[in-house]
C-alpha cells in the first residue's frame, strides 16, 4: 500500500468514536431546568401577596413569623433548585455564570444551549 493513497474511512473495532448528542436528545433534561425557573419565577411574583399577607397580620396584632419563616424558607428551596439545575451539554450550572443567577436567558450561559430549540414541537390537534 503507497503512503500517499487516501486511508479508508472506516472506524476500526478498538476506537471508541463519540456520539454526538441532538437538540432532541437534551429535552427531557431542559424541561426540567425550565420547570424549576418557573417555579422560582412564581415565587417571586407572589411577592406582593406576602407583603399584603404580612401587613394584614401585623395591622390584626397577629404573629407573622411562621408565615415569614415558611415563605422565605420555600423561595430559598426554589432559589437552590435552579441555581443546581445544570446544562446537558456542557455540565456546568445553565443559569449561573458568576456569583448571580441570569434568569431572563433562554441559554445556557457557558454553552448557549437553546431551551427553546430543544423542545419537541407541540401538537395543536385535540384528539378524542
Amino acid at each position: 500500500m503507497n503512503s500517499h493513497e487516501p486511508k479508508s474511512e472506516e472506524p476500526s473495532d478498538n476506537l471508541v468514536t463519540p456520539r454526538r448528542r441532538t437538540g432532541l436528545d437534551h429535552q427531557p433534561s431542559v424541561r426540567k431546568i425550565h420547570r424549576a425557573r418557573i417555579r422560582l419565577i412564581v415565587c417571586l411574583w407572589t411577592l406582593p401577596v406576602y407583603i399584603l399577607t404580612v401587613w394584614i397580620l401585623l395591622s390584626n396584632r397577629q404573629p407573622i413569623d411562621l408565615f415569614m419563616f415558611f415563605y422565605f424558607v420555600l423561595c430559598a428551596g426554589f432559589w437552590l433548585d435552579v441555581a443546581r439545575r445544570r446544562c446537558p451539554a456542557c455540565a456546568k450550572q445553565f443559569y449561573v455564570k458568576n456569583i448571580l443567577l441570569n434568569l431572563t436567558t433562554q441559554k445556557c450561559v457557558h454553552c448557549s444551549l437553546d431551551m427553546v430549540s430543544t423542545k419537541l414541537p407541540r401538537d395543536n390537534k385535540v384528539n378524542f
